[in-house]
């Protein structure tokens, strides 16, 4: 998700969310999510727009494009594992590890990510000693 801020990837994460049966989003239910205020919540909708992750015609609801249902599956993928391997591999308590998991995740890059996940998964598959 390479141009994305860490505010814009939760903007993001909250249109998904609020997504349902294909019926878009509001700009004032988006708002109140975030809890910011229509106008702010506007702007982050208009740079989505110009970098190609949802839409919105004017007084309609916004909608997220392919590429930003991908990008909230990846950034939703990078959160599950950093959060697995906090819990599983550092024993970090439920918690800490999903409140670390939220601060971290959008400073570690791709392959730092990759590298955890690979780690994980290779520890997992050993027999306990």
């Amino acid at each position: 998700m390479s141009g994305l801020t860490q505010s814009m990837e939760n903007y993001l994460r909250s249109i998904y969310e609020l997504s349902y049966a294909n019926k878009g989003v509001r700009l004032t239910d988006l708002a109140e999510k975030m809890k910011v205020k229509k106008a702010s919540a506007n702007n982050a909708v208009m740079k989505l727009t110009k970098m190609g992750y949802c839409v919105q015609l004017k007084y309609e609801p916004i909608f997220l494009t392919d590429a930003g249902i991908e990008a909230v599956k990846a950034a939703t993928g990078k959160h599950i594992i950093i959060l697995k391997f906090l819990k599983d591999v550092l024993s970090v308590d439920n918690q800490t590890a999903e409140t670390e998991t939220t601060k971290i995740e959008h400073h570690l890059s791709t392959s730092t990510v990759y590298a955890m996940h690979q780690l994980h998964t290779k520890l997992k598959s050993k027999p306990d000693n």
